[in-house]
């Protein structure tokens, strides 16, 4: 898998830690079960928890607005005006992309529609489950195979 695929998914588990952390958080935040793994249902499970906190208005879709307060920590004034119009013009982009029924917004089965093939993409085993040396992986931009 490459690094470009990466940061969809990583909306869901934690992308702004180090490699190492983000995979211990990732498993201590979504691992319900505490068995060393994020099984699909927990992933999906976290799906929802992100889908709930980017919609910060609580009506059951995100907007654009939303989707750019959710991603404004990265960015500060300081941050030169171009390269701040790329950041937004590449978010409006991954918007339009998610956006699959080109409704203005995205609901909850559109975003887990466009980051559960990722699940599938990081589980390299295909056994269900993400385990910490596919997550590690995963962050290094290992795929894995030869």
């Amino acid at each position: 898998m490459s690094r470009s695929v990466w940061p969809l998914y990583a909306v869901v588990v934690l992308a702004t830690l180090p490699g190492g952390a983000w995979a211990e958080n990732a498993l201590s935040e979504l691992d319900a079960n505490n068995d060393g793994a994020i099984g699909r249902q927990e992933a999906i499970d976290g799906q929802r928890k992100a889908f709930e906190q980017i919609d910060r208005n609580g009506d059951g879709v995100i907007d654009l607005d939303e989707l750019e307060a959710s991603q404004a920590a990265a960015e500060s004034d300081e941050m030169p005006a171009d390269v701040r119009r790329a950041r937004r013009k590449a978010r409006e982009r991954w918007f339009d992309n998610l956006d699959r029924d080109a409704s203005g917004d995205i609901s909850l089965s559109e975003y887990q529609a466009a980051m559960t093939p990722y699940f599938d993409a990081l589980d390299t085993n295909s056994d269900g489950v993400l385990d910490g040396e596919e997550l590690r992986r995963a962050v290094e931009g290992d795929t894995g195979q030869d």
